[in-house]
C-alpha cells in the first residue's frame, strides 16, 4: 500500500514538473503591443488576459491572428464568426476601443507561421517590444517561435501566460501537455 502511494505521489510530481517546464513568463511592464496567440479551446481566456493588460496600460495596441476557425452562431453578427471576430467583440465589450485592435493579415495554420506573420506586422509598425499572451502550457513554444521570427530586430518579447485551472489535468490537460512536448520537439528540429 505504501509503495502504491509513493508511485502515485512520484507520478503526480513528475507530471507537475513536466507541466511547469513548459511555462515561461517574461514580464515587460510596458510594450508597444499585446499579441494574442490564436487557437485552442481556451482562446477567450487569452483574449480576456490581453484585455486586462490593455486596460492596465501595459500596451496601446492588441494584435490578433486569424486561424480560420469559426465559432458558434452569433445573434449579434447573424452568422458563425471567426474566433478573431468574436475576440474583437469581447475586447470592445471590455472597454478596448476598436482603433486599438489590429488583425494580422492572412490566415495562420501553426505557431511558427503565426510568429512570422506577427513579426512582419511588428517590423512594419516599428514596434520595439511586444507582450505575448497565450495558454501557460503553450508559452515556451510561442516564446521560442516569436523570438526566432524576430531575431536580429532588437524587438523585446515578453510573455504573459493565462492561468490554468487547478484541475487542468482532468480537462484534457494531460493530453495537451504531452502533445505540446511533441510539438516543441518538432519545432526545435524542424525550424532550427
Amino acid at each position: 500500500m505504501l509503495f502504491a502511494a509513493a508511485v502515485v505521489v512520484l507520478a503526480g510530481g513528475s507530471i507537475w514538473l513536466m507541466r511547469r517546464a513548459l511555462v515561461v513568463q517574461v514580464n515587460l511592464p510596458r510594450a508597444d503591443a499585446i499579441v494574442v496567440m490564436a487557437g485552442a479551446p481556451v482562446y477567450f481566456d487569452r483574449v480576456a488576459q490581453a484585455g486586462r493588460l490593455f486596460l492596465d496600460g501595459r500596451a496601446p495596441r492588441i494584435l490578433l491572428t486569424n486561424d480560420g476557425v469559426r465559432g458558434s452562431w452569433s445573434r449579434t453578427l447573424q452568422r458563425n464568426p471567426f474566433y478573431y471576430e468574436r475576440a474583437i467583440l469581447r475586447l470592445n465589450q471590455a472597454g478596448v476601443p476598436p482603433t486599438a485592435i489590429e488583425v494580422v493579415p492572412g490566415r495562420v495554420t501553426g505557431t511558427f507561421e503565426e510568429a512570422n506573420r506577427i513579426s512582419d506586422v511588428v517590423e512594419n509598425h516599428g514596434f520595439k517590444s511586444v507582450i505575448v499572451v497565450t495558454s501557460d502550457f503553450h508559452t515556451r513554444r510561442a516564446f521560442w517561435s516569436l523570438r526566432r521570427a524576430l531575431r536580429g530586430t532588437g524587438v523585446e518579447v515578453g510573455v504573459e501566460p493565462t492561468a490554468s485551472s487547478a484541475d487542468w489535468w482532468r480537462t484534457n490537460g494531460l493530453q495537451a501537455m504531452l502533445s505540446e512536448y511533441g510539438k516543441l520537439m518538432y519545432y526545435l528540429v524542424r525550424y532550427r
